[in-house]
């Protein structure tokens, strides 16, 4: 066993297909279908009932969104094309889904298997659109923005009169159906409305793929991180003006991230509301900032929540000091830079490079994912679980991570985690 893990050292990446997965998991009426053998499904596992406590990926019933089509690369059916598009078209016909979405896996892909073709010529009342088969070439980040890019092609082609300072924003993160999102969401629409601008949606939100129509009638298109090729798609088949922004996160980030909006939309400094929000966020912070400045913090995740975690934890006077990254390498914002970057380490990297943090340099926490903190990559320092996947620490009620309301509810929990850490120190010291 030693001798395998050494030539197969175990990495920290997610892969490609759970990207694509947690883009399905988060449109309510999205079936999709994976050509390929059964051992594609045991990833939304990872997903329903584990990261996600209201996930409807798999039913009880048997109906679930995510099914494949038992195709394996030997021996070879005779005619898979057409197995394939029945089993399309009987799902775009049943009634039950709002959009079908198809890909492979790459050894289908590879036999010439062309699933824009065969979606492209199935009818029927759900529309039917291809997720390019890269699992060989790309992560999870990449599978969920080229899902969120197949949806946005599916939407009809008419054109909607767009609403004035209206904001279609496009390529948020919706990993789970739970209270951190469903904060979150009710923030974003909430200081878009107190900057003036009139939220069409935020997507994708957990809804059905219907109310992606809304898009349609947007002026501007903001376009978030994990959706780049998504948001892009839809302004070039609208017309809208495109906006590519960090995550609003933190103070700073939230007060740039709704001044980048009105500017776009040609309207002038944020209105006294907002500056109002921002001062309520900062009072919450203000008791916290004396027992959090100056210590250290390891990061493990993707890395656009390192750049909102980073500007966020240099407003309270935390340092980042090493930062391991689920994904392949990637140019980082300016926000997101550390001492100690990995990207996709091995985890035994990892840990070395977390034990290696002494003396000054010793982190107090340890802002990290399920895996990473599972795999030791905390080092000693508090754990925050935070970021996708979270299998220990799930929102049962509502507990924003991003905007103003965001910053104080995170920032608490860094708090509260450091102080708990303290008397944890104490006790070992005495």
């Amino acid at each position: 066993m030693k001798e395998l893990e050494r030539k197969f050292p175990k990495t920290y990446v997610l892969p490609y297909q759970l990207g694509v997965y947690l883009a399905v998991n988060a449109v309510s009426d999205v079936c999709l279908v994976v050509d390929g053998p059964n051992c594609v499904l045991p990833k939304a596992d990872l997903l329903a009932g584990n990261h996600d406590l209201n996930s409807t990926l798999l039913s009880p019933l048997g109906r679930h969104r995510v099914v494949c089509t038992m195709t394996g690369p030997l021996p070879q059916q005779s005619d898979p094309e057409k197995k394939l598009a029945r089993l399309l078209e009987n799902a775009a016909r049943e009634g039950e889904y709002g959009a079908v979405l198809v890909t492979g896996l790459p050894f289908m892909d590879l036999a010439g298997m062309d699933y824009d073709g065969i979606a492209a010529g199935i009818g029927g009342p759900a529309p039917v659109t291809a997720v390019p088969a890269l699992s060989l070439e790309g992560d999870w980040l990449d599978g969920y923005d080229r899902t969120l890019e197949a949806l946005v092609g599916a939407l009809p082609a008419r054109r909607t009169a767009k609403k004035k300072d209206s904001v279609a924003v496009i390529g948020y993160l919706h990993d789970r159906g739970e209270g951190d999102h469903r904060a979150n969401l009710a923030e974003l629409r909430r200081l878009l409305k107190l900057a003036g601008l009139e939220p069409a949606c935020v997507l994708p939100d957990g809804g059905a793929f219907r109310d992606w129509r809304r898009a349609l009638s947007a002026e501007i298109v903001v376009s978030l991180p994990y959706g780049r090729r998504a948001a892009a798609r839809l302004a070039a088949r609208t017309g809208a003006r495109l906006v590519e922004t960090a995550l609003p996160a933190g103070l700073a980030g939230t007060t740039a991230w709704l001044a980048a909006l009105r500017r776009a939309a040609g309207l002038g400094a944020p209105p006294p509301e907002v500056h109002a929000a921002e001062k309520s966020a900062a009072l919450a912070l203000s008791s916290a900032v004396d027992m959090l400045a100056h210590s250290g913090l390891i990061y493990a995740g993707d890395p656009h929540l390192l750049g909102a975690v980073g500007g966020f934890a240099r407003e309270l006077g935390l340092r980042v000091q090493a930062a391991f990254l689920n994904c392949r390498s990637r140019r980082l914002s300016a926000s997101a830079a550390a001492p100690v970057t990995l990207f996709s380490p091995d985890v035994e990297a990892a840990r070395a490079a977390a034990r290696a943090l002494d003396g000054y340099d010793r982190p107090a926490l340890a802002v990290c994912d399920s895996f990473a903190l599972a795999e030791g990559f905390a080092a000693g320092a508090a754990g925050v679980e935070f970021g996708f996947p979270s299998y220990t620490r799930h929102c049962l009620h509502d507990e924003p991570f991003l905007g103003y309301a965001g910053a104080a509810a995170f920032g608490g929990r860094l708090l509260n985690a450091a102080l708990r850490h303290g008397d944890r120190s104490a006790e070992v010291r005495a």
